[in-house]
């Protein structure tokens, strides 16, 4: 007798799915043979794509088409994130900037407390329109601003 390892151990094959014989199915295979490539182009997120592509005109096209909008489709998103990072950086740079304390000095002092006080003046009062009641132009001027970006980006 030895030690009972893994390969030694014999364990009944049990398949989760029973097998029937299915004569009208073929296997299936992907509208690109990567078997036969030259090159294959690696994209990220995405399955590789055979260059040159060696089907029909039609294939062809529609997977230029699907690589197009995949790769417009990444470079919108990383926009997103970049104007979602860059709202972020004007905040954390605006926390850092402010003068510190009531009592703080100096025409850096006197410009922020300006930038504060026009900002509460125009940005927080509620807006008087019938649509908008009781939001502030604050969470409009940001609705307007989502509106805008996903207008232009879609």
């Amino acid at each position: 007798m030895g030690v009972a390892t893994l390969e030694n151990i014999k364990l009944p094959k049990v398949s989760l799915y029973p097998t029937m014989p299915t004569p009208n199915l073929h296997p299936r295979q992907h509208i690109q043979n990567h078997s036969s490539a030259d090159h294959v182009k690696t994209y990220w997120g995405y399955p590789s794509r055979v260059v040159p592509c060696v089907n029909d005109k039609g294939t062809c096209e529609y997977l230029d088409a699907v690589y197009w909008m995949h790769t417009v489709s990444m470079l919108y998103t990383f926009i997103l994130w970049a104007v979602i990072g860059g709202i972020l950086l004007i905040f954390l740079l605006g926390r850092f900037v402010k003068p510190r304390g009531e009592t703080a000095k100096g025409l850096w002092a006197t410009v922020w407390k300006a930038i504060v006080i026009r900002k509460r003046r125009y940005l927080l009062p509620e807006i008087r329109w019938s649509i908008f009641r009781h939001t502030t132009r604050l969470q409009v001027l940001i609705l307007a601003c989502l509106s805008i970006y996903l207008i232009i980006f879609s």
